[in-house]
């Protein structure tokens, strides 16, 4: 089968995963190309705005949880950006399926998922368009589109988010959670061995502080750790920016002695840092935060966007972190009590058995197969 595997180049959250069922699906022997939508349809300026914008949100916290809200509920808005595509990118799409001749399009973002179900039906060239939603806790209204043939989703609690949205109860698929292969056909090694491997120190409470693909994040938690006398081992992950690369080296040059910190940047072994991890900090991005559950580390939430507030709750739910939020008081109170009591992850390691959330991205490849089969 040709497949077009479509993300929006916004952020690493949709391109992982688009990544990781791409990949799987030419293991199993389908023509699967990736590409960004904004390129797909030849409008990479507004692709390019796009991303600055997010990025721009991404830093300012407060004005993207006003932005993000509306969009969520503002169903009216995305339809009217649909009749526009129609209306000038309804040639393109042609050129697209001649060129491609695609059997299915598969997606990961709210964008191509609406605007490509739209552009295949109208264009009556009724390519199958399927999704998965990256939002896997609770599906934003805008996303609901019923031109779809399935959407994938990897929590009961995100189905049943995107069915009293309004979505077809027909489409919605609960799926498997699609990890990158780098996480889930690693060998599995203990913290001791995973910090030889990187040749950090043993026997030392170690905090991953994560800044996520994009390296957008607070530094007020690094900056509040110096006041922590416990032996305490750091490790900065993220796409790092000059900029914050230098503002980062300041914070760490005023550490006292009890704390090692490593500014690593971005890395593509994740894997042996949350496993050399006692524990996460950071933004609670989907991808990072599901990986965390895959390896069995809790994570501290030290921030929030509005896309990912459901997370927060599902963390709480299950008791495999803590919602700090912008208090930096609690999140430091946090990671004392966890480094002078380390039996304590003990008891919120039993907690990860609870989460209900499938682990495989080549399990969903064959649902997507299997669906457009049907």
């Amino acid at each position: 089968m040709n497949i077009l595997c479509v993300y929006v180049d916004g952020g690493k959250g949709h391109y992982i995963p688009a990544k990781a069922v791409q990949e799987q699906l030419e293991a199993l022997g389908h023509n699967a190309v990736l590409v960004d939508f904004f390129h797909l349809l030849n409008i990479r300026f507004i692709g390019k705005v796009n991303k600055y914008i997010w990025r721009k949100l991404l830093e300012h916290s407060s004005y993207e949880m006003k932005f993000s809200s509306r969009n969520d509920q503002n169903t009216r808005e995305i339809r009217a950006v649909s009749r526009i595509l129609r209306a000038v990118r309804m040639r393109q799409f042609r050129r697209v399926v001649a060129q491609y001749k695609p059997d299915m399009i598969f997606t990961t973002h709210p964008y191509p998922e609406y605007f490509l179900a739209d552009l295949s039906f109208w264009s009556k060239a009724n390519v199958p368009v399927t999704y998965y939603a990256t939002d896997v806790f609770a599906l934003p209204r805008s996303a609901v589109q019923n031109k779809l043939k399935a959407m994938y989703i990897a929590t009961e609690e995100g189905c049943q988010s995107a069915i009293e949205g309004g979505q077809n109860p027909d489409t919605v698929r609960l799926c498997p959670f699609p990890l990158q292969a780098s996480c889930f056909e690693s060998s599995r090694l203990t913290k001791s061995e995973a910090r030889s491997k990187l040749s950090l120190k043993q026997d030392i409470f170690t905090l991953q502080v994560n800044f996520g693909g994009e390296g957008v994040g607070a530094t007020s938690l690094l900056k509040a750790l110096k006041d922590i006398r416990e032996p305490i081992q750091v490790l900065i992950i993220g796409g790092i920016e000059e900029r914050t690369r230098q503002e980062l080296e300041k914070i760490i040059s005023d550490y006292p002695d009890n704390i090692t910190a490593h500014l690593i940047g971005f890395v593509s072994n994740v894997n042996d840092y949350l496993m050399a991890s006692d524990m996460l900090a950071g933004r609670s991005g989907i991808n990072t935060l599901v990986e965390a559950f895959y390896f069995r580390r809790p994570f501290l939430i030290t921030e929030l966007v509005y896309t990912v507030i459901s997370s927060a709750a599902y963390v709480e739910k299950y008791k495999v972190g803590w919602n700090a939020a912008a208090d930096v008081e609690k999140q430091i109170e946090v990671i004392k009590q966890i480094a002078s009591q380390p039996a304590l992850l003990d008891e919120i390691d039993k907690n990860f058995d609870k989460i209900p959330i499938r682990y495989s991205a080549r399990e969903l490849a064959k649902m997507i197969i299997e669906d457009c089969r049907a």
